[in-house]
């Protein structure tokens, strides 16, 4: 039996925090930014796996760190983009792409004339042309001393055993451009590879959303896997550009890319981290065109022409290609940080823009690597764990415009920082995923506030509404706990209430038509009830013409009792206001008595299932009634509770021989206020008794039927005073 209590006990008190929990706005907002912290995390994950190719990936996003913002800069003299375009093919009179070989065999003897560094290719030569134009460039790329990159792209690409993988039909150039051996056929591996000729892989890795954001340093050729050569990797096109450049003609038996534990090395140059495909991050130097832009760009017609400067050329690694050539879909989308989400960019350019970074890959003085340094995943949790708790606490102690204030200058002050340290560097900051927990964890933390907190409020709103004036509902819904710290049972406490009846006004009425009465009450209950809104009163209820109110509940007021007579001096000075513009409407003035106690009461909601009402009860509420029946027009009497905690800013007469009937010979003081004031060392004012009752007089010799005026109410035996007051106490015993 004990053990079934305390399981009952301990479900109820479990009921009770479960009950409450939306409350606890600290505490829900730790629980959201915890979830919400966890979730973007895993959804970051998820973007790394899907770029990277990994059956782990679930969740397909966008949104990558690599599209940062960052300086445009210019990509350097090192590399010259020597494009294929529109122009070319209007100075060599064809529409026709590819060109013609010959051009090719021209330029690669130009270029060499000019002291060009080394060369690269970006055009297949999968198949036979020309026989004479094969026979020529062929010859060309025999003789001559500078590195020259073929493209050798793959049909089709995939990523297997970590890296990029060449499919489908075998697109290696014809060997007579990179091989000296006498049997054409491409099947069957190279003996004698040119000393100058190195093939590389063109093949772009994009990821799931079509983009290129990386570049793999090595491919998997389609020669491997069908047995025509022997290499099981080779460099792809910037890389192998690159190469060319720093080891001159040694550049085929320089070292060897090797690359382990996700890091890839080139020799004692240098190392970086790759992922999963043996790819790394693209550091564009700017949008398509910047190369151009900067001046680092010739047309190809102008280099077949001999209309360049030698200079142009000389020592730089030159790369040959399509370059926004109509009818030609040689581009790709890229991503970068300079006003762009995302654009085409020629191929040609992005091999330029990895040739640039591998070539800035050492630091030099006071500078750094141009490889990009992604941001390492735990920087990125504990980023969106402290922007999620911070968002969190700062939002649930805010207002909502507030919250929404501090959430932008939040955003935008991180994204100036992690900007500010990506300009100084090329660390690439992970703005998406903090942009999103701090939206997230805003919208997370005000909507339950809407939902749940701003459901209290209007309950309380509801509730006290029409009892209490608007600012102290306001106060009201702002409790930590709303309606349940509020509406929890009855609850004793000390109150100060009062009592206002309209004196004579039931005989009045029976005179008066039924429209006049109710305007009467009207007026007479929208007038008083003003001015106990105005001294933070409680209206309980309307007794036909009767008002009750009370203070010190449900908010607790130090100086209830002082604020009901305060109330009440109102109550009588204002009398007056009232009178007339009952007179304007042809309508009887009317004067009233008030009843003020101090003393325990049970306040809270009470009432039957179907309506319920928030009310006192107690005897201090019986004796407030009384002393406001006994009350003469325009006089406000206390019992002496209310007169001990205001006897420094009233002045009383005491009623004499009073005896509250009903109370076994119980005596009671009542006292009349007769003066107030500000301070105990204030001027006293005295209540404006007697000009009330002077105004009600004039107001009352205006009013034309008399027959109203006339009638008198019944005297109240509520109170026994005078003689009738000390039979009373004759007939009951002393009090010991």
């Amino acid at each position: 039996m004990q053990r079934n209590t305390l399981r009952t006990s301990g479900s109820r008190t479990l009921g009770r925090y479960l009950r409450y929990w939306y409350t606890y706005r600290t505490e829900v907002a730790v629980v959201i930014a915890l979830a919400l912290s966890g979730s973007i995390y895993w959804l970051y994950t998820q973007q790394i796996a899907c770029d990277q190719y990994l059956s782990s990936c679930v969740v397909r996003i966008s949104i990558h760190p690599e599209d940062r913002f960052a300086p445009l800069y210019d990509p350097g003299p090192d590399v010259v983009i020597v494009g294929i375009d529109d122009k070319t093919m209007t100075m060599q009179q064809t529409n026709h792409f590819p060109l013609s070989r010959d051009s090719y065999a021209t330029a690669l003897s130009k270029l060499q004339a000019a002291g060009a560094q080394a060369v690269g290719l970006d055009i297949s030569f999968p198949d036979e042309s020309q026989i004479d134009s094969d026979r020529r460039l062929a010859k060309t790329l025999r003789e001559v001393t500078i590195p020259v990159v073929l493209s050798y792209a793959g049909g089709t690409s995939e990523i297997a055993n970590g890296r990029l993988v060449q499919r489908g039909v075998d697109e290696i150039p014809l060997k007579q451009f990179w091989c000296a051996d006498a049997n054409p056929d491409r099947s069957v591996a190279c003996a004698q590879p040119y000393p100058n000729v190195v093939l590389a892989s063109t093949d772009l890795l994009l990821d799931r959303s079509g983009v290129v954001r990386r570049t793999p340093l090595a491919v998997e050729p389609r020669c491997f896997s069908l047995g025509a050569c022997k290499s099981a990797l080779i460099d792809t096109f910037g890389l192998a550009a690159y190469r060319a450049a720093v080891l001159g003609k040694d550049f085929q038996n320089g070292p060897d890319l090797k690359m382990s534990n996700g890091v890839a090395r080139f020799g004692q140059a240098w190392k970086v981290s790759v992922d999963s495909t043996g790819s790394v991050p693209v550091n564009f130097s700017g949008p398509p065109g910047n190369f151009k832009n900067f001046g680092h760009y010739v047309s190809f017609g102008d280099l077949i022409q001999g209309t360049i400067p030698a200079d142009k050329v000389k020592d730089k690694i030159v790369l040959i290609g399509a370059y926004d050539l109509t009818g030609v879909n040689d581009e790709q989308l890229v991503t970068t940080s300079f006003g762009t989400q995302t654009l085409p960019m020629a191929g040609v350019e992005i091999h330029a823009n990895v040739v640039q970074m591998l070539l800035g890959a050492v630091a030099g003085p006071g500078g750094s690597s141009k490889f990009l340094t992604p941001e390492p995943r735990w920087l990125v949790f504990l980023l969106i764990l402290v922007l999620a708790f911070g968002t969190a606490l700062g939002v649930s102690r805010l207002t909502v415009l507030w919250g929404l204030a501090a959430t932008a200058v939040a955003l935008g002050a991180f994204t100036l920082a992690m900007a500010f340290v990506a300009a100084g560097s090329n660390f690439v900051p992970d703005l998406f995923h903090p942009w999103l927990v701090l939206g997230l964890t805003y919208s997370g933390v005000t909507a339950y506030r809407f939902l749940y907190e701003d459901r209290e409020k209007r309950k309380v709103t509801a509730l006290f509404s029409q009892v209490l004036k608007p600012e102290i509902v306001a106060e009201l819904a702002r409790t930590r706990r709303g309606v349940e710290d509020i509406v929890r049972g009855g609850d004793r406490r000390d109150i100060t209430l009062l009592f206002a009846d309209i004196r004579g006004f039931t005989s009045m009425s029976e005179s008066m038509e039924a429209k006049d009465v109710t305007e009467v009450i009207q007026m007479y209950l929208d007038h008083l009830s003003g001015i106990i809104f105005t001294w933070d009163g409680t209206l309980d209820k309307y007794i036909g013409d009767e008002i009750m109110a009370f203070w010190n509940a449900p908010r607790h007021q130090e100086n209830h009792a002082l604020l009901a007579l305060r109330c009440a001096y109102d109550l009588i000075s204002k009398g007056p206001e009232l009178e007339q513009k009952l007179l304007e409407k042809g309508l009887p003035p009317v004067r009233w008595g008030i009843g003020i106690n101090t003393g325990p009461a049970v306040v809270g909601f009470m009432g039957s299932r179907s309506r319920v009402q928030y009310t006192a009860l107690g005897d201090t509420v019986n004796t407030a009634a009384r002393f406001c029946s006994h009350a003469p027009a325009f006089q406000a009497l206390i019992g002496q509770e209310t007169y001990d905690m205001c006897k420094d800013y009233i002045a009383v007469e005491l009623v004499p021989g009073v005896q509250l009937k009903g109370k076994s010979a119980e005596r009671f003081r009542i006292y009349q206020v007769t003066a107030i004031r500000e301070t105990p060392t204030s001027t006293w004012v005295p209540f404006p008794t007697e000009m009330a009752a002077q105004a009600h007089l004039t107001y009352t010799s205006q009013y034309t039927q008399r027959s109203v005026i006339a009638a008198a109410d019944a005297p109240s035996k509520d109170i026994l005073v005078g003689e009738e007051a000390e039979e009373a106490l004759a007939r009951e015993p002393e009090l010991p």
